[in-house]
C-alpha cells in the first residue's frame, strides 16, 4: 500500500472515530480542503453592481466558503474588479470564459465547487444580512436537510441608497414542507443545496440564454421532495426599470424552458404548478418578444410544442381558470390552415 493511501485511511479512520469532535472535523476540512459552502456567480458585464455583490458574500459571518466568480466573456470591466477583489480575499475563484450564458456557467462552477453546499447568486444581487449564509447553513445540517431557504425580497438602488419594496415571498411556517405542498418555480438562489445530492442526480442547468432557472429548480425540488423551510428572508432581488428586448434566441429559448418545466411537472404530478406555469405562457413581456420573431420557423415550431402540452384535463382538474391568449390562437389557426 503507498504512504498516500495509507494517510487517508488513517484520516478516515480517525474522522469516524471523532464525529463529535469539531476541531477534528475542522482538521478534516482543512486537509481535504472542503467549504461549507459554495457560492456560485455567473458575470457578463456588471461592473455597476459587483463590488456591493462582493462585499455582501465575503463580509458573511461564515468564513468557510469558496466564492466560485465565473466570468462568462465580459467586455466591461468586470474581470478587473474580480482581480482587485481576489488580491485581498484568496477564497474568490475566478474563471474566466467566451460567453456561454449563465445557465452553463453556473453548472461550470457547481462541477469545481469544494463545498458541502451549494449558492447560487446573481451578480447584482445581495443577501440581506452577515449572518445569513450561517443560517442557513446551521439549519441544513441540524435537519439534514437537501435544500434549506427563505424568502425573497426585492430592491431597487438610488445611487447608494438600496430600497427595499413590499412584495416579499415569504415562508409562512418553519420547518420541513413537501415541495408538493408548494409547488412554486422562481427564486432558487434564496436556498441552499446539498452538492452531493446535486451531482450524484445530475442536476444541471439547461443551456438556455433565458429561463434557465425554472427548470433547474422544479426538479431538484421534486427529486428532493422536501425542503427546509425558513421564515427569513435569506436573498435581495434587484428589479430594473431598463426594457428588455430579447433577441430570437432567447425568447426560442424560454418557450424551451416553459416546454420542459411542463414535462417536468406533469410527470411528477405537481399539477398546481403545471397551471402556474402555463400562466408565463400569457406573460405580455413573453408575447411582445415573441411577436417580433414569429415568422421564424425555429420559433414557430417551439410554440407548438409547447401548445400541444396544454392539458385541459388537468386545467379542469384543478379549477384553473386559464385562458390561452388571442396571440397563440391565432397561431393555431393559421397552423391548420397550413
Amino acid at each position: 500500500m503507498s504512504y498516500s493511501k495509507f494517510f487517508y485511511l488513517f484520516i478516515i479512520f480517525f474522522f469516524i472515530l471523532n464525529q463529535n469532535n469539531i476541531s477534528f472535523k475542522k482538521f478534516i476540512k482543512d486537509i481535504l480542503k472542503i467549504k461549507d459552502i459554495s457560492i456560485i456567480i455567473p458575470i457578463f458585464n456588471s461592473e455597476k453592481y459587483l463590488s456591493l455583490c462582493l462585499n455582501s458574500i465575503i463580509n458573511q459571518s461564515i468564513k468557510n466558503i469558496e466564492i466560485i466568480c465565473i466570468d462568462d466573456g465580459s467586455s466591461d470591466k468586470s474581470l478587473q474588479i474580480l482581480k482587485e477583489y481576489k488580491r485581498f480575499d484568496k477564497r474568490i475563484i475566478i474563471i474566466h470564459h467566451k460567453n456561454k450564458g449563465s445557465g452553463i456557467s453556473r453548472n461550470t462552477g457547481i462541477k469545481i465547487s469544494k463545498g458541502k453546499f451549494l449558492a447560487f447568486m446573481d451578480s447584482d444581487d445581495l443577501y440581506p444580512d452577515k449572518f445569513i449564509l450561517e443560517f442557513m447553513l446551521i439549519n441544513a445540517n441540524k435537519n439534514k436537510a437537501l435544500i434549506c431557504g427563505g424568502g425573497a425580497k426585492h430592491f431597487y438602488q438610488i445611487k447608494k441608497e438600496i430600497i427595499l419594496l413590499n412584495n416579499t415571498i415569504k415562508f409562512i411556517n418553519y420547518g420541513l414542507t413537501k415541495y408538493y405542498n408548494y409547488q412554486y418555480d422562481y427564486y432558487y438562489q434564496r436556498f441552499i443545496y446539498k452538492k452531493n445530492f446535486i451531482k450524484k442526480n445530475k442536476l444541471y442547468f439547461p443551456n438556455y440564454l433565458r429561463f434557465q432557472d425554472p427548470p433547474f429548480f422544479i426538479k431538484t425540488m421534486a427529486i428532493a421532495k422536501n425542503f427546509f423551510a425558513l421564515k427569513n428572508i435569506t436573498y435581495l432581488h434587484r428589479i430594473s426599470n431598463k426594457i428588455k428586448i430579447l433577441n430570437e434566441r432567447k425568447i426560442n429559448d424560454i418557450y424551451k424552458g416553459i416546454n420542459q418545466c411542463l414535462d417536468i411537472s406533469k410527470s411528477m404530478h405537481l399539477y398546481k404548478l403545471y397551471c402556474r406555469i402555463l400562466s408565463r405562457l400569457n406573460s405580455k413581456f413573453i408575447i411582445n418578444n415573441a411577436k417580433k420573431f414569429i415568422k421564424r420557423k425555429k420559433l414557430k415550431y417551439t410554440i407548438s410544442l409547447v401548445l400541444k402540452k396544454i392539458n385541459y384535463d388537468i386545467i379542469k382538474k384543478e379549477n384553473y381558470k386559464f385562458k390561452l391568449n388571442k396571440f397563440y390562437l391565432k397561431l393555431k389557426e393559421k397552423n391548420l390552415k397550413n
